[in-house]
């Protein structure tokens, strides 16, 4: 949905105006928007309010728009459009373009299915719901896994919509949720059932959703949840307190994160990665271990964040009443028993109060890399991406 912001200005101090015009296109153009007119002598027909010069700029919609006009950049040029003119500015989108939602949706599971564009009526907002329009959107492997049928004992309904977590700009809340109002910046993690994200709009429960910092980029926030979340409650899975640590994968959003948690809690962090990742973990605060070279010292808490062999090292080294957490591939629970010991396979749940907690301390956590942004429109070569593992970091889409 195209949204539009309009202005009527009457410059008062030429100099300091140029200034504000000299930076300003370079902030929407950044936000992908598009002047239609700018700076036009404006004549008028009748009435007195209207100012001498008109601006049109035209966004992809009005989570975009909002996207421009609220960022910290544009935040620091406002007093001078202020101080140097007066300015009256306006958004305008269109009613029957509001009522309706593109989504890339699945019919059936299979490797060889693509998702495919659907346009359908906005269903009603429901009570306890956030209706989100998405400026970015991440992808994450189990996005590939859910289509090629890795989770078909899942109980899916279809068609279904992809995608379980993003940022985006509030557009309505249903009648009982209080805590969230329209044109507020938030992040928010789905179920897996649920989806939604591949869209240009979706419904979020208001428990899933927290504010975005002021401060935090959009493609900071789109590749936090997930990554943040799991960390934070894998950690919380060891009863107990955590005084030697395994990361396995720890250059990953997921491990990268969980070093900083741990370091935070006071715990040595033991990292396994590739060696050409040895200098990003250690700048994060842990030590780095090849493999074969984690065997000395005893863990109270393991990681797999990274899948395969590596693992290995956890089973070995776990000390007893220690507790090791792979969330990418299954566990050997027997094993780890037979130690005194727990090994717990985890998915991630959505909890929108523990991401409110975690962005309010994101100033510990380090940025996830963003190996590429993809127009929506190409969400069938981002999950090949994904699923090839030819990229290095997060992949996001944008609307």
């Amino acid at each position: 949905m195209a949204a539009y912001l309009i202005g009527t200005i009457d410059i008062e101090d030429n100099e300091a105006y140029g200034l504000y015009r000299s930076f300003n296109p370079a902030l929407v153009e950044a936000a992908g928007g598009k002047y239609i007119i700018k700076g036009k002598p404006v004549t008028v027909l009748e009435g007195e309010d209207l100012r001498s010069r008109f601006v049109m700029i035209e966004f992809a919609n009005e989570a975009a728009l909002r996207r421009f006009y609220d960022s910290p950049e544009y935040a620091e040029l406002k007093p001078l459009r202020h101080a140097s003119s007066k300015s009256s500015l306006a958004i305008v989108t269109t009613d029957d373009e509001a009522s309706v939602r593109t989504s890339f949706q699945i019919h059936a599971f299979g490797e060889a299915v693509e998702l495919t564009a659907v346009t359908s009526t906005l269903p009603e907002i429901g009570q306890d719901e956030v209706r989100i329009q998405p400026t970015l959107i991440a992808v994450n492997p189990v996005d590939w896994k859910i289509r090629d049928g890795n989770l078909a004992a899942l109980p899916f309904e279809f068609p279904h919509t992809l995608g379980c977590e993003g940022v985006g700009v509030v557009e309505a809340v249903g009648a009982g949720v209080t805590n969230f109002q329209p044109g507020q910046r938030v992040m928010a993690h789905s179920s897996l059932l649920q989806g939604g994200w591949f869209a240009d709009r979706v419904d979020v429960p208001a428990q899933l959703c927290a504010i975005v910092p002021q401060q935090m980029s959009d493609e900071h926030a789109a590749a936090l949840n997930v990554a943040s979340q799991t960390a934070a409650q894998t950690i919380g899975l060891h009863k107990g307190k955590i005084r030697r640590s395994l990361v396995i994968g720890a250059s990953g959003a997921v491990g990268s994160i969980a070093v900083a948690l741990l370091n935070k809690a006071g715990a040595r962090v033991d990292a396994i990665c590739s060696i050409s990742n040895s200098a990003y973990v250690t700048n994060l605060g842990a030590n780095f271990l090849p493999p074969e070279q984690a065997a000395e010292v005893e863990y109270d808490f393991v990681l797999d964040a990274a899948g395969g062999p590596a693992i290995e090292a956890g089973y070995r080294n776990l000390a007893k009443g220690g507790t090791l957490v792979s969330v990418v591939q299954p566990v050997d629970e027997a094993r780890a028993a037979a130690n005194s010991a727990v090994a717990i396979r985890y998915s991630v749940k959505p909890n929108g109060k523990q991401l409110s907690e975690l962005m309010a301390e994101h100033e510990v956590l380090p940025e996830p890399r963003i190996a590429a942004i993809l127009p929506l429109q190409q969400v069938n070569a981002a999950l090949h991406l994904s699923k090839t593992g030819r990229v290095r970091g997060k992949i996001l889409l944008k609307p």
